[in-house]
Parts: C-alpha cells; sequence; structure tokens
C-alpha cells in the first residue's frame, strides 16, 4: 500500500479526517484568547510604536512612510507565531499521549498531516489579517481584490511556516527543545527577510511624502519613489546572499507587492516562492509524520 493511500485504503487524504483535524485546531485556538492577545500586542510595538517612533528619522522608503512599509512584516510576523504555536501543539499531543492516540488510529498520515497544516494556516490568516485593520489610519488606497490576493499569500505563508514547524515538531521530544530550535531558526528567518529593512531603494528623500497624494501616484507610476536628497540602500554581501536564500523573502515581497504596489525582488521568484515551497514543506511534513508512525 503507497503511503498516500494511508492505513484506510483510500488514494488521497480522507477529507472527513482532515475536516476533523483542522477543525479541532480552530477550536483550540478560539479557546485560547492568549493568542489573539499576542497578535494585538505584536501590533500595536512592531507597527505603532516601531513604525512611527523609527519613522520619525526615516521620513521615507522609496515614497512610502517607514509604518507604511513594516506593515506587510508585522503581518508576517504574526504569522510566523500563530503557525508555530499551532505546530507546538503538536509536541503537546506528543507529551498528553494524543499524538500516540492518532497513530495507532487508521486514519492516513497524508490527512493528519494535512489537516494540521491547513487549521495553522487558517490561524495564521485570521492572526495575520489583525495588523490589515490599520490601513485606513495608514493612509494607504487598498480594493477588495488586492485583499483578497494578499489572503492569498498569506495563507500560502501559514501552509509553509506551519509546515517546516511540524517537520520540526516531528523530530522533537521536549516541549521546551522546540522553543529554543523556532528562537534560533524562525527568529532568523524573520529579519533576514526584509520585513523591518528595504533591500534596495532609496531612503529619505526630502519632500516626496509632502506633495499631493494625486501627484505621488503619478510619480509612482512613473517609476519615481523619491525626490530630493537621499541615499541608496547598499546591503553587506553577506547579509545579501542570506537574504536572497531566505524563502520567506519572497513570500514577503509579494505580500508587499499587493498591500503597497511594489516590489524589491523579481516577482517571478515571488510566485514560484508562494506556489511551490508551501506543497514541498506540506510533502516533507508528511513524510516526517508517516516516520513518526513507524518508528
Amino acid at each position: 500500500m503507497s503511503v498516500a493511500a494511508g492505513r484506510s485504503g483510500k488514494i488521497g487524504p480522507d477529507l472527513r479526517v482532515v475536516g476533523a483535524i483542522w477543525r479541532r485546531e480552530l477550536l483550540r485556538y478560539a479557546r485560547d484568547r492568549s493568542q489573539l492577545f499576542g497578535a494585538v500586542s505584536r501590533t500595536v510595538l512592531w507597527l505603532i510604536i516601531l513604525g512611527f517612533g523609527l519613522g520619525a528619522a526615516l521620513r521615507d522608503i522609496e515614497g512610502y512612510t517607514y509604518a507604511q512599509y513594516i506593515l506587510p512584516g508585522v503581518v508576517t510576523l504574526n504569522i510566523l507565531f500563530a503557525s508555530l504555536q499551532s505546530a507546538i501543539a503538536l509536541v503537546w499531543d506528543r507529551e498528553v499521549g494524543l499524538l500516540r492516540e492518532v497513530l495507532v488510529s487508521p486514519a492516513g498520515m497524508p490527512a493528519v498531516t494535512l489537516g494540521k497544516v491547513l487549521g495553522g494556516a487558517t490561524i495564521s490568516l485570521v492572526q495575520g489579517s489583525i495588523p490589515l485593520l490599520a490601513i485606513p489610519f495608514l493612509g494607504l488606497d487598498f480594493g477588495p481584490l488586492r485583499l483578497l490576493l494578499a489572503w492569498v499569500v498569506m495563507f500560502c505563508m501559514g501552509t509553509l511556516v506551519t509546515s517546516f514547524g511540524v517537520i520540526i515538531a516531528s523530530r522533537m521530544r521536549t516541549f521546551e527543545g522546540f522553543g529554543s530550535i523556532s528562537n534560533g531558526i524562525i527568529q532568523p528567518l524573520y529579519f533576514l527577510s526584509g520585513s523591518i529593512f528595504p533591500l534596495k531603494g532609496i531612503v529619505g528623500g526630502v519632500g516626496f511624502l509632502d506633495i499631493p497624494a494625486p501627484l505621488r501616484a503619478e510619480l509612482r507610476e512613473l517609476g519615481i519613489f523619491a525626490i530630493g536628497s537621499g541615499w541608496v540602500v547598499q546591503l553587506p554581501t553577506w547579509l545579501e546572499v542570506l537574504v536572497f536564500a531566505n524563502p520567506l523573502s519572497y513570500q514577503l515581497d509579494l505580500l508587499r507587492y499587493f498591500i503597497l504596489g511594489f516590489q524589491q525582488l523579481p516577482l517571478w521568484l515571488d510566485y514560484l516562492a508562494v506556489a511551490v515551497l508551501p506543497l514541498l514543506a506540506l510533502a516533507v511534513a508528511t513524510l516526517m509524520m508517516n516516520r513518526l508512525r513507524q518508528r
């Protein structure tokens, strides 16, 4: 019997198992209000305090205020935390014996893994949408189509990070061990994604934000994002290599493209990273869960 067929003998994941695991993840999230509090507090700290505080020194980046620039980064931060917390629950399920019951059940691992990952991605989509509530106060023009496209990218990002978390959690035996591994991997992924600093472009153009919004929009269409004095961003080569090797950089770049209307990396790479990487990560997560059952 193939791995995809699982113990149930069906080809492909059992949708009933997928739905049950997905629903369980959402119920656990609904009962844990601390996650919602964490998402709101991160939005306040990073978007409002850091965005407007540091934005007082950095007048604009490529014609956007610093608060506007880091908005997609704050969304990504909430997605990272939500996805990892969902994956951490796998370690907790192992400690209380629930995972053992799942492993000895007839449910196929593809269905269990898919339900787990989709649940984490759905929660991350909810958590990631909280910073978007600040859009009207940041002076951004954001229509329904761009919101829908941003949600698609956020869901794919949640799928990637949750799958990554499941891969790590399947190798860990203690709750404390997972925390140290995730801090050593996830935080570098976030800081090396260009979430809080520009990868290229012009910073500090004088007067661009002071001109009328319609004229600013016309200049952006012509490829002019800053006027007056400013400085060109030039990252160290070693930092550029790390940023370009980070898969999260491309997903965040596409999210910034849909929210703000500009990107700093090749768009075709952004689309490729969003479409392919979550599927690859999900396949590896399923493989690791299968190995967990065979131990």
